[in-house]
């Protein structure tokens, strides 16, 4: 009876390994482990994610995922690239299973996979239209003009586990095609090259939720994001916080602000009509 109880307790838990309340499972991915604060007031389900890939039981990223949107408010990570790290080919996006049925494999999927998981399972319903419920697929951006936009990009990390695991649709949110190919990748480079510098990075990266829509078949799928945001967090050999910065960008144009923390935050606030901290003492 005892072992039967630590199984099922074993099982459990392992079942929040990916959907996990308050990342409790992956709190190493936030400076002083400490999510960033006020997002959660924002109206809509969020969810919590510990970002999973195959059978490697490490997380390797963040991301608060806002079901009614169907993508990230944000995503927080470690920036691991460093000069002269190779970086991969581009992969096909997968799914989250947990969102459908926190029973589900705890990493992500291709989306047959996904369904197929969700018929063994026994779930009522039809397996697609429980996925598309719960999130976007990748059919939704299809002639859509908008590119699927990392927030944890993938060249952020070196080629490998950690970049393919970017490779979720719950790490993309809908983005001005000129936006994500030019002034944000400029930026994004800018970034990597002061990472160089630091002992450690952290990064979080998120949107603005719109009032337009990703629309198929006359259905809402995806919101579009108004603006689209980063802020960077550099830590010394000594984990002694040296330098930090934040970028807000509107998703309509090809243009990218350079600001302070504090003022990216004031600027949040505005546009979300929440107060938001996205580093503890503001990385100071």
């Amino acid at each position: 009876m005892v072992f039967q109880l630590f199984v099922v307790l074993a099982l459990a838990h392992a079942g929040l390994a990916k959907v996990s309340p308050n990342f409790s499972d992956c709190l190493g991915q936030f400076y002083a482990s400490k999510p960033p604060v006020g997002f959660t007031s924002l109206s809509g389900t969020m969810t919590p994610i510990c970002q999973m890939y195959e059978t490697y039981n490490n997380p390797f990223f963040a991301s608060l995922y806002h079901k009614g949107n169907r993508y990230g408010l944000y995503s927080a990570y470690i920036l691991d690239r460093r000069p002269g790290d190779v970086t991969g080919g581009d992969q096909t996006f997968r799914l989250e299973p947990q969102l459908v049925d926190t029973r589900l494999p705890k990493e992500i999927m291709l989306q047959p996979a996904t369904e197929t998981a969700i018929r063994n399972l026994g779930l009522s319903g039809v397996a697609t239209d429980l996925i598309k419920t719960n999130q976007a697929i990748n059919s939704d951006y299809t002639g859509s003009n908008y590119h699927k936009g990392h927030l944890n990009p993938n060249a952020d990390h070196p080629d490998g586990p950690n970049q393919k695991a970017t490779y979720t649709l719950t790490n993309v949110a809908p983005m001005f095609g000129s936006l994500n190919s030019g002034a944000w990748r400029n930026n994004e480079n800018r970034v990597r090259d002061i990472a160089a510098t630091c002992g450690k990075m952290y990064v979080v990266t998120g949107v603005v939720p719109g009032n337009n829509w990703i629309s198929v078949n006359g259905v809402n799928r995806i919101n579009i994001p108004s603006h689209v945001w980063s802020g960077y967090c550099c830590l010394n050999n000594n984990n002694q916080p040296i330098r930090a910065e934040g970028a807000l960008a509107p998703n309509n144009a090809n243009s990218v602000q350079v600001i302070s923390i504090a003022s990216l935050q004031s600027q949040l606030k505005s546009l979300l009509g929440v107060t938001v901290t996205l580093f503890q003492n503001n990385c100071s």
